[in-house]
């Protein structure tokens, strides 16, 4: 898995690509940690090259979206694939997380 980031004025891009599973949760949650001292008002995770995702690491997500939420930050996800979204929804996790496209976030957020 790579990871990049993107920092703008109100938004935090995190580039993720490749598979996220649980031999690179550690990785993330690295980086995870850095940027929530640096208190963005959102944190947005590109999944448009993410390939893969199991469940340690759906729930690494869901624990990155209870930090962000007590630290009042905006947790959004955009551009996942098919595989990816069925991945979410199967687990419900579309009810938990905000999903959008790049364009909408964009429109929004720059």
């Amino acid at each position: 898995m790579d990871l990049s980031t993107e920092e703008y004025d109100k938004l935090t891009i995190v580039k993720v690509s490749g598979e996220f599973h649980i031999g690179n949760v550690n990785k993330f949650e690295e980086l995870w940690h850095t940027l929530i001292e640096k208190k963005p008002p959102v944190i947005a995770i590109d999944c448009s090259n993410l390939e893969y995702i199991d469940s340690s690491a759906i729930g690494t997500l869901v624990k990155f979206l209870n930090n962000a939420m007590s630290k009042k930050i905006k947790l959004i996800f955009f551009d996942l694939n098919k595989a990816i979204q069925n991945i979410f929804k199967t687990a419900r996790l579309d009810n938990f997380f905000t999903i959008t496209t790049r364009e909408q976030l964009e429109r929004e957020y720059l």
